[in-house]
């Protein structure tokens, strides 16, 4: 075994976080592993992992060493994929995180189905609205609806998700219809919180112009579906995602209000590693995914 297969064990056993699992999955016993993994720190004369009975964790050279050996991992992958083809005889493991709100719309029936029509693919899909560090977590794809400033990351959008200003038939019969973006200084305002900051600052065309308007009320989340349950609870007026709320608007307990002023729309990104060009298996997903919510635009534009 070369040290480049060894980096790759390495890789491996991080993101399996643990000897015993890399082993059963490569048919190998603790001990080669161990003493592999060993081989490679001494070779490097670091030490790259902190072993407790508990669970292991990287030292700060082993972050270093993971970063840079998950490329040649991914590498290796490529070399493979340009040699054997692709098309149905395609295998391996994708990771993949997601906000909770995308997951909920179409994107988690989407890769169940993406699993059916691949059977050699599997994916490990990873629900959560905290921002993730691809690389230094091991993720081969991020879908995110927000602006990308990391230049490590290429981003590939998918669809356009439009917002829309809303309130219960019930709400707007008692506290009156809104007409224009000023009237809501005196309404109670549902606020979304991201990353623990409040955003208390909703963004409307007037005359033609975008004009940050600021509203207030007492029920903050960080949670959209959260927003949109205390919306159809009569609390308040929300500023959320269309695609959010879609059956809500067809069925009439929600309407949507002030359509004339509000253009906010975010783009939602594929985001993956710049390291990499992303093998055939993730350009299938991404393409599968691009094309589920396309099928669905109607939710959200």
């Amino acid at each position: 075994m070369t040290k480049a297969d060894d980096m790759v064990l390495f890789v491996q056993v991080v993101e399996e976080g643990s000897f015993s699992r890399v082993a059963e999955k490569l048919s190998l016993t603790n001990s080669v592993v161990s003493k592999r993994i060993a081989r490679l720190e001494e070779s490097l004369n670091a030490q790259l992992l902190y072993r407790t009975t508990r669970k292991l964790s990287l030292t700060d050279a082993g972050r270093t060493l993971y970063n840079k050996a998950k490329i040649v991992e991914l590498a290796f992958q490529e070399a493979e994929n340009a040699i054997t083809g692709y098309g149905e005889n395609m295998k391996g493991n994708i990771r993949v995180t997601m906000p909770a709100v995308s997951a909920n719309l179409v994107l988690s029936e989407s890769i169940t189905e993406f699993c059916k029509k691949h059977s050699e693919i599997s994916v490990d899909l990873y629900i959560t609205n905290r921002l993730v560090d691809l690389i230094e977590e091991g993720f081969d794809l991020a879908i995110r609806t927000a602006e990308l400033e990391d230049s490590s990351l290429i981003a590939r959008r998918l669809i356009d998700s439009h917002w829309i200003i809303c309130a219960t038939p019930d709400y707007l019969e008692r506290h009156g219809t809104l007409h224009t973006p000023d009237q809501l200084q005196s309404h109670e305002c549902l606020v979304y919180k991201f990353d623990n900051l409040s955003n208390g600052i909703w963004p409307l065309y007037i005359d033609g112009t975008e004009q940050l308007i600021t509203v207030q009320g007492r029920f903050h989340s960080n949670h959209l579906n959260a927003i949109k349950q205390a919306t159809l609870s009569d609390l308040g007026i929300a500023f959320l995602p269309k695609a959010l709320v879609y059956e809500e608007l067809q069925k009439n307990t929600l309407t949507q209000i002030l359509q004339r002023f509000t253009r906010k729309k975010m783009g939602m990104y594929a985001v993956y590693p710049k390291a990499r060009q992303p093998d055939q298996r993730l350009k299938l997903l991404v393409e599968h995914l691009r094309e589920s919510l396309h099928q669905k635009q109607t939710y959200y534009c």
